[in-house]
């Protein structure tokens, strides 16, 4: 697994001169939290979509996961730190043994929101080879998005059923993720309820923004970009959408999908304002910096609701998860994940590359 290459490997980052003005912030991040008894995973009725997708296999073409061009943070062996971290070596760089529960500094999840702290997080990630974001503009979204009828997310998994049913679908076209986010489209919102005007989408790892996608060109959009290759330049310009590069530092999704799980529902809204607050005092925002901040979205199901919260770093292409973040967390997922590159090994419930043999490291 990718988590213990990690480990072995002598590859490293640089941790600039003032790290421990840094971790100030973190002092929080060991305190005691919720004892309550861990959940079911699912409620029953949502669980048949779940398990036909868990019971996919991994594909090995690595194609589908191609290295970023223009990566800021390099592992390589001429570093001098290993790119895997734990919450107790960056605390003990300021250890804080007063915090008190709740913390007082910080903002907390109710003390009834039932999250599983028992259970290992590592390979809790449904295997994917790519990751469809749509702008919705909302976060009030129905309980299954892939049976919402009329809207672009149940057209592309309608339109991916059909084509496995007539076996026109590759195997790896099984192994994609479809999620809706509160971002802002191009357009109005409203007008995305016209058939003219669309959604825009964002697509990992491909690092691709294409903007105005309606439902009517759901079937086009998913042959053009979401078939098993890797578009060049030129195929792109050919499709006829307007498509660019994600400009983005870094994108954080936060899991709020309420009508699904309350336990998504309540976190994420919660660590979405936590986040957005340290950006902007970091002037890491897209107020501050433009497009080559940092945005933070609500997104919907992701899976594993038990492990509240539910935060998704994508990275120079490259997406980490991870799980029971709560907003003491934040900091330093800001600081080691999108500014130093590193793993918070306490926190990480896997990644899109994770099942690649052939991926010898995590290369961003």
């Amino acid at each position: 697994m990718i988590l213990r290459h990690l480990q072995r490997s002598k590859y490293k980052s640089f941790i600039p001169a003032n790290f421990h003005n840094m971790m100030n912030n973190f002092h929080c991040a060991m305190q005691s939290v919720s004892t309550s008894p861990p959940s079911s995973v699912e409620n029953t009725s949502t669980n048949t979509y779940n398990r036909k997708m868990s019971n996919l296999s991994m594909s090995n073409n690595s194609s589908l996961s191609p290295t970023p061009t223009n990566s800021f943070t390099n592992l390589s062996s001429s570093s001098s730190e290993d790119p895997i971290i734990s919450i107790e070596e960056i605390s003990s760089e300021n250890p804080c043994f007063s915090c008190q529960s709740p913390c007082s500094i910080h903002p907390s999840y109710p003390s009834n929101l039932k999250i599983n702290r028992e259970a290992n997080l590592h390979d809790t990630v449904q295997p994917h080879i790519r990751h469809v974001i749509i702008s919705t503009g909302k976060s009030n979204w129905n309980k299954i998005i892939e049976l919402d009828s009329g809207n672009l997310s149940a057209e592309l998994y309608n339109y991916q059923q059909q084509k496995q049913r007539k076996k026109e679908v590759k195997q790896e076209e099984n192994k994609i993720l479809i999620t809706n986010s509160d971002r802002q489209n191009s357009t109005l919102s409203f007008l995305t309820w016209l058939s003219f005007w669309g959604n825009d989408i964002l697509i990992y790892p491909d690092n691709l923004m294409v903007r105005n996608v309606t439902t009517g060109k759901a079937k086009e959009f998913y042959d053009r970009f979401l078939s098993n290759k890797k578009l060049d330049d030129k195929e792109i310009l050919k499709t006829g959408f307007t498509v660019e590069n994600i400009s983005y530092k870094s994108v954080i999704l936060i899991c709020g999908h309420k009508s699904r799980d309350i336990r998504c529902g309540v976190a994420g809204p919660i660590l979405k304002k936590e986040f957005e607050k340290v950006l902007k005092e970091k002037r890491m925002d897209l107020d501050s910096t433009g497009n080559k901040g940092v945005p933070v979205y609500l997104t919907s199901h992701v899976g594993g609701h038990q492990f509240a919260g539910n935060v998704i770093v994508y990275r120079d292409g490259h997406g980490i998860w991870y799980g029971r973040v709560t907003p003491c967390h934040v900091p330093m997922i800001i600081e080691k994940t999108i500014n130093e590159g590193k793993i918070i090994k306490d926190l990480y419930r896997g990644s899109m590359i994770d099942g690649k043999k052939e991926q010898a490291s995590l290369d961003w």
